[in-house]
């Protein structure tokens, strides 16, 4: 017997099967260039240009390349504005809202993760209405939205950490992880191995691993962002056809010392063009970049291709998959933000000046710097950009910490501010003379450090943190010092010059004599200072210094007077840090100070960008009150005036 059914009951019975087949519906997949296009959009807290996106030509192939499931390492080694920053944030975007993926960023301090947080992720949550109804949390204080993490209805989640503590590194486990500014990040993090390395362990689990890096490249020897790179299975650089005789070639500065490149009239960056390697013929910038559309990424190496990051092809033009892992360089000449004009007045700035030569080779070039292991740097350079402060310390957001380095006669004593992303202020320099076999000038040396600076709007702030060398003839003096005046508060330290050390290895208890001992990795902190002297504006890791007597041009001579050089030892060749038997005492008290600020952040739970206001600051010492074992102090005072609190 058949059953017929009226027309209100099929429509009922249709309804009933669309609404049961919905939960199976998925969007038809888009590659994040498709995704970007549709739902990107350029906040203006983050963007020179506030409005919707739009992928330019060499941004195409590396964008899809860091969508595609099939690609897991991604490296970008890039110059300054191709918009990287844009296409990360893009791509956070993209693998929260459409791919539904568990993320990791990591930036290269805890400040810049905090900024990054506030400047980018959280404007883009706000400003892209797809990923904004995944977070209904956005502008309101939750619990699913803090500075290091956001916490979407999908149930995935996106964290944002600093790179110098290996802790940040472990328990997450992610589908994606990145590295921002990877050739900053310290190339051991505290002797666990290197930031990738311990990152990349995050992804092991994942269905679709993706593990991507970017970064202006630095020193060629150090550099990991070009180490990372070296071990892609393609390496990729963007070819053009040449306007006149169409032969492809990619972008080269050259110069006019240079067969082909970039051809000016001399003291004319106006007249500027590039000259083809082929034909020998010119062409501005605009008939260049004409020739976009007949773009295609080659790998030298292999010869392989791409023209848009998701298809790839052997070097007999035969389709093959997308390799595991790949490199794009990218550089200025490229891009749509800036021109060639602009690339050529930067040269004629830089040129002559090693410094600024440096800075012109790693930002515009996007190319690493090839150091001379003899190279020192220019003590008049820095003499001559000291700053008047507004009052001793001329900055109210800061953390203090002083630097002793311990002679036959005399301490030379450091005083230092710091704010976030380890930019730093120097607000003292003394040398204190006497008999250290005497108890008399360890007593006035107590009084030195224990002494409070003023900031611009009159608060006292006293020194957080003291090390102290303790590698010379008076050790057990400095022991017996740090220990009668706070074991938690003067940190005794010795240096250790092997390559790859962390800046500072904080000991699990007590020596038998009382004191913390903390090693010192010499040579990875004094990359790290004078790699922070060549920056050249203010910001993450920009060292300030007042003018004032303290830092006269003997303090910059001596601050300049080591250099790496190679010697034979036991058998071998190895790079050594040599000051030729000149004083270095202030390069050596702004080692230790770098040891000082990395031991509060990574074994005392500082955080430079946490601190609002004085108030704050003080109450957050207040926290930190501990006893040797770790634990809270049953009794704490309730109106903490300096870091004392600190003291065992």
């Amino acid at each position: 017997m058949t059953t017929s059914l009226t027309s209100i009951s099929r429509k009922n019975v249709l309804r009933a099967i669309k609404e049961g087949v919905k939960s199976f519906v998925r969007p038809e997949p888009m590659t994040l260039v498709e995704w970007a296009d549709e739902n990107f959009y350029l906040s203006s807290e983050s963007s020179y240009m506030e409005g919707r996106w739009e992928t330019l030509p060499f941004q195409e192939a590396i964008m899809n390349a860091m969508g595609h499931d099939d690609i897991i390492y991604v490296n970008l080694i890039k110059s300054a504005r191709v918009g990287y920053s844009q296409m990360l944030r893009a791509m956070l975007g993209y693998f929260t809202e459409h791919k539904s993926r568990n993320q990791l960023l990591y930036q290269p301090t805890d400040g810049a993760a905090a900024g990054f947080m506030k400047a980018h992720v959280e404007t883009m949550i706000r400003d892209v209405p797809v990923v904004k109804a995944m977070a209904p949390w956005i502008g309101k204080k939750h619990r699913d939205n803090t500075l290091d993490t956001k916490r979407f209805i999908n149930g995935k989640q996106l964290w944002v950490f600093g790179g110098t503590a290996a802790k940040n590194y472990r328990e997450k486990s992610v589908d994606v992880v990145s590295y921002d500014e990877l050739a900053a990040f310290d190339q051991d993090i505290e002797k666990e191995g290197s930031p990738t390395f311990l990152g990349d362990k995050r992804i092991e689990g994942s269905i679709f691993p993706k593990s991507i890096r970017g970064s202006t490249p630095k020193i060629a020897d150090t550099c990991q962002i070009t180490k990372a790179a070296s071990e892609a299975e393609c390496y990729f650089r963007l070819y053009l056809p040449c306007p006149h005789c169409a032969k492809e070639q990619h972008l080269k500065f050259g110069g006019n010392d240079v067969e082909y490149g970039f051809k000016w009239e001399e003291g004319k960056p106006e007249t500027v063009e590039y000259m083809c390697e082929h034909c020998h013929k010119t062409a501005p910038q605009a008939d260049w970049h004409d020739q976009y559309p007949k773009r295609v990424w080659r790998c030298d190496l292999t010869g392989g291709y791409t023209k848009n990051g998701l298809d790839y092809y052997d070097k007999d033009s035969k389709r093959r998959e997308a390799p595991e892992s790949i490199t794009f360089h990218v550089w200025t000449a490229y891009s749509t933000f800036t021109t060639w004009i602009r690339i050529v007045k930067d040269f004629m700035k830089a040129k002559g000046d090693i410094g600024k030569l440096k800075t012109f080779v790693n930002t515009t070039l996007g190319e690493t710097w090839e150091d001379d292991q003899g190279e020192a740097l220019e003590p008049d350079l820095l003499y001559a950009r000291r700053e008047y402060y507004e009052a001793e310390v001329p900055v109210e957001n800061c953390v203090i910490t002083a630097a002793i380095d311990t002679q036959d006669d005399r301490f030379e004593i450091e005083f230092v501010a710091w704010v976030a992303g380890e930019e730093s202020y120097r607000i003292g320099y003394e040398r204190l003379y006497g008999d250290l076999s005497r108890s008399e000038i360890w007593v006035v040396l107590a009084q030195r450090v224990k002494r409070q600076f003023t900031t611009t709007n009159g608060t006292l702030l006293d020194v957080r943190l003291c090390t102290i060398d303790s590698g010379g003839s008076y050790t057990d003096e400095v022991y017996q010092f740090c220990k009668k005046n706070g074991a938690r508060r003067f940190i005794p330290i010795k240096g250790a010059s092997d390559a790859g050390k962390p800046v500072a290895k904080f000991p699990r208890k007590r020596t038998d004599k009382g004191v913390y001992l903390t090693l010192v990795g010499t040579d990875t902190a004094k990359e790290i200072v004078c790699s922070r002297l060549r920056i050249l504006e203010p910001g993450d890791g920009y060292m300030h210094y007042p003018v004032t007597d303290d830092f006269d041009e003997e303090y910059f001579k001596q601050l300049t007077s080591e250099r790496k050089k190679r010697k034979l030892v036991k058998g071998r060749w190895v790079t050594v840090w040599d000051a030729g038997g000149r004083r270095n005492e202030p390069f050596d008290t702004s080692v230790y100070n770098l040891a000082a600020i990395r031991l509060l952040q990574q074994h005392y739970g500082l955080k430079l960008n946490s601190f609002i206001n004085t108030k704050n600051q003080a109450e957050y010492v207040e926290k930190l009150a501990l006893n040797d074992s770790g634990k809270p102090k049953a009794k704490k005072r309730k109106t903490p005036k300096s870091m004392m609190s600190l003291e065992s």
